[in-house]
Order: structure tokens, then C-alpha cells, then sequence
């Protein structure tokens, strides 16, 4: 199991956003998260990711407690949020690069996934120039640089035109294809139809449910 969560709480101020989840993700498993306004989808994946400290509750990452130990839980994951924010100044690819030196990757990776996001004709491009489609194309890259064992994913598919959807698509299958996990939540049905092999509903901070599903094309 590479991802599991129980009894997780997170309130802000008076109001509880996550009242008891308990999540599992299997290795090679493709999971996404559903469920309404205010649900607590983000809260959840930024609990597990380490951007927000939850009231209670436990978080294992490969094993590893990731409240107790979260600089070694984290190295396992990747994180693609919902409204990802870059420095303007920065180009495309000096933003990537950024990135890949945090994670201690190589350049080649950089110029490798400037290539799969089809991100070429734009990686001199300074991020304040970008759409809103092509900055979220952009995170997307920033989240496959590392080939994390885990990936959680915000509302991935949010703002990408076509082309870049099928680019989406095609990378998410991958990151299951060979062995990775992925996480997501998304409002979007093709999301659910191309991608997940289990839903999750969360409702009023509570996990509503989880039912496993047969994929277009007819992968389990």
C-alpha cells in the first residue's frame, strides 16, 4: 500500500472540513476523489502532501509516517495543486529547472519533459505571458519531473484545451502503466472514464464511498 490515511480531521476556525477520512492507494492503483464544493478534496490531498497540518489523524506514504517524518514521506510523492502559482519573471524552462534542482534531478529531465508536454515553442516564454491552459500544462510538467511513486493531482484537466488534455491523459495512464500510483480529484466525467479504476466520494468531510470501476477500453 503506498498511500494510506485514517481518521484525518482539519478544521479552520469553527468549520470542520475533514471529520474522520480514512483513504487507501494501492500500488499501480488510479484513484480519484469526488464530491462537492466544500467535500474537503483539496484539504485531504494538501494534508497528504504536507501543506496543511491536519487536527488528527495518520498519514503513511510507502510506509513512512509522514507527520512524524514528512521531508522522507514527501521525497515519495509529487503534487500538482489545483491554482499552481510560478514566479513570472521565470521562463518556462527555468521554472522546470528550478524545480528539478529541488528534487535533485537531472537537466536531461527537464528538456525531456519540455518535449513530452509539448512545451517547446513555449519554454523561453516568461510564465506572466502564459493562458491560464498552458500555466496549468506547465504544472503538469512540474509534477512529472520526479517519477514519484505517488502522485497527487488537484483538478488536473482544469483550463487544458484539447491537445493538451490527450497529453494529460496519456501521461496519467503512464504513471499507473508502470507501477506508480495517482491520486486526483476532478468534476470533470471524461476524468473519471479515461483515468479512474476506483472512486472515492467525500461528503461533508466523510468518505461517502468507494466503488471500483471498469475503464473505457476495458482495464479494471
Amino acid at each position: 500500500m503506498i498511500l494510506s490515511v485514517s481518521g484525518l480531521e482539519k478544521s479552520f476556525g469553527a468549520r470542520r472540513v475533514l471529520a474522520g477520512v480514512d483513504l487507501s492507494v494501492a500500488a499501480g492503483e488510479c484513484v480519484a476523489l469526488v464530491g462537492g464544493n466544500g467535500s474537503g478534496k483539496t484539504t485531504t490531498l494538501r494534508a497528504i502532501a504536507g501543506l496543511a497540518r491536519p487536527d488528527a489523524g495518520r498519514i503513511e506514504i510507502g510506509g513512512v509516517d509522514a507527520l512524524a517524518d514528512g521531508p522522507r514521506a514527501r521525497r515519495r510523492l509529487s503534487y500538482l495543486p489545483q491554482r499552481p502559482a510560478f514566479p513570472g519573471t521565470l521562463t518556462v524552462r527555468e521554472t522546470l529547472a528550478f524545480v528539478a534542482r529541488l528534487r535533485g534531478l537531472a537537466a536531461a529531465r527537464v528538456e525531456e519533459e519540455i518535449e513530452r508536454c509539448e512545451l517547446s515553442a513555449l519554454s523561453g516564454e516568461n510564465v506572466a505571458h502564459l493562458s491560464g491552459g498552458e500555466r496549468q500544462r506547465l504544472a503538469l510538467a512540474c509534477a512529472l519531473l520526479p517519477n514519484a511513486e505517488l502522485a497527487l493531482f488537484d483538478e488536473p484537466s482544469s483550463n487544458l484545451d484539447a491537445r493538451a488534455t490527450a497529453i494529460f491523459l496519456s501521461r496519467a495512464r503512464e504513471i499507473t502503466a508502470t507501477g506508480r500510483s495517482l491520486l486526483f480529484t476532478t468534476h470533470i466525467p471524461a476524468d473519471l472514464e479515461h483515468l479512474a479504476g476506483r472512486i472515492v466520494t467525500l461528503s461533508d468531510g466523510r468518505v461517502g464511498g468507494s466503488r471500483l470501476r471498469v475503464l473505457a477500453g476495458g482495464q479494471a
